[in-house]
């Protein structure tokens, strides 16, 4: 188990145990016997749910390049009064749902684990309304070739090999002004040196991106106009030509990291609240804004509109501005909403997950769940991800959220 594999069951233990029912206090020693019987028992299935989930877990992000969903207009509710005592702790969602893909047909594709030969793939990014850009792995684990996969045709054609070092990752997958891009990390010494490369969408050559200095990238492109932006590992945003030139710092952006392009956010993870992309920058304007986050939340995170939290034991997400404010009466999966409206929610009995819609209440059954357990679901990945690409025994499923409307 590597460190960030490691680190990502940490994450999603500890939120297992922090929502799990715990008796109330005051009821005879029986009662609360039995009570902590069913939290531990809880937390035990959780726990080898999150084992399951981390070790199968598949998430790939593209934030870039495509043209940006409309923010959605959350769902309305009042906000709770001060003092006002919130439900009891979190638990197991235990309602059903009909299968994604027939919820979202639109959006939700399976393509066949057998393509490509058998050979092992994740879903990278959307190159146009209908071509899904495929990374095959080698033997090793790493990248070594990317195709495109026609999601109406079910066809799929080789764009370009990529070559992938020991130590080196790809990562930061985005399409635009007619070829993918992506950046290639140095992770074997701990520096992160990071290269761009691109390669047409109809397939050639891998072409390499040359910067006037060393930079050190953090798996997050953006396509802007004839410039390349990149968020760096440390903080700060950059840009660069398409072809490759001079590295230039994006104004007031020196701490911040992409979210959704032109929306540039910071992340401050020395916050008492442990509050992330609260502090967001226009990069295009200079406009700057900051999401309300009250004293007893934990576990803030915001996107471009949207954040979701904790508190007194129980998920919340409202806008930015603190209003619209819901509660989550289920445990959410590393606590995470993702493109500013869905969250993905762990059920009771078998280990399903259901990935549901905060704009319309849809909910849809991601079908990770077999006799075997979960083959793959959602362990971690950025707020603003376009594409879920989820593993199950024999197929993917690919899920465009910026198609669902």
């Amino acid at each position: 188990m590597n460190d960030e594999l490691a680190e990502t069951l940490r994450r999603t233990l500890q939120h297992a145990s922090e929502q799990a029912p715990r008796a109330p206090g005051g009821l005879s020693a029986r009662v609360v016997t039995r009570s902590r019987r069913r939290a531990a028992r809880t937390q035990m299935a959780v726990a080898a749910l999150a084992v399951a989930v981390v070790a199968g877990g598949v998430v790939v992000a593209a934030r870039g390049g495509v043209p940006d969903p409309a923010p959605p207009a959350v769902e309305t509710s009042k906000t709770p009064s001060a003092g006002k005592v919130n439900p009891p702790a979190t638990a197991l969602w235990s309602r059903t749902a009909p299968p994604a893909e027939k919820v979202w047909p639109d959006a939700v594709w399976k393509i066949p684990a057998k393509l490509l030969g058998g050979r092992a793939f994740q879903a990278r990014a959307i190159i146009d309304d209908r071509t899904v850009l495929l990374e095959t792995r080698n033997g090793s684990g790493r990248a070594d070739a990317l195709y495109a996969y026609d999601v109406r045709d079910r066809t799929s054609r080789k764009l370009t090999d990529v070559r992938t070092p020991e130590g080196v990752v790809a990562r930061g997958y985005t399409a635009g002004a007619g070829r993918v891009f992506w950046e290639m990390s140095n992770r074997a010494d701990g520096s992160y040196e990071t290269t761009f490369w691109s390669v047409p969408v109809t397939g050639g050559r891998a072409t390499a991106i040359g910067t006037d200095r060393e930079v050190t990238g953090d798996g997050t492109l953006a396509v802007v106009g004839g410039r390349l932006a990149f968020s760096a590992s440390e903080g700060g945003v950059f840009t660069i030509p398409l072809g490759g030139g001079t590295v230039e710092a994006v104004p007031g952006a020196g701490a911040h990291h992409i979210l959704r392009w032109p929306w540039v956010a910071r992340s401050d993870p020395n916050s008492a609240s442990a509050a992330r992309y609260t502090e967001l920058l226009n990069a295009e304007t200079g406009e700057p804004t900051e999401a309300v986050v009250h004293p007893g939340e934990y576990r803030v995170e915001c996107g471009v509109t949207t954040c979701v939290g904790v508190k007194d034991g129980v998920t919340f997400h409202r806008l930015r501005d603190g209003s619209r404010e819901r509660l989550i009466p289920a445990l959410v999966l590393n606590n995470r909403m993702f493109a500013d409206r869905f969250y993905p929610l762990l059920t009771n009995g078998r280990p399903e997950v259901i990935l549901r819609d905060a704009v319309t209440g849809k909910g849809g059954d991601l079908g990770l769940a077999s006799g075997n357990g979960p083959l793959g679901v959602i362990a971690d990945t950025p707020v603003m991800s376009r594409v879920l690409d989820m593993r199950r025994a024999d197929s993917h499923l690919v899920v465009d959220l910026a198609r669902i409307r």
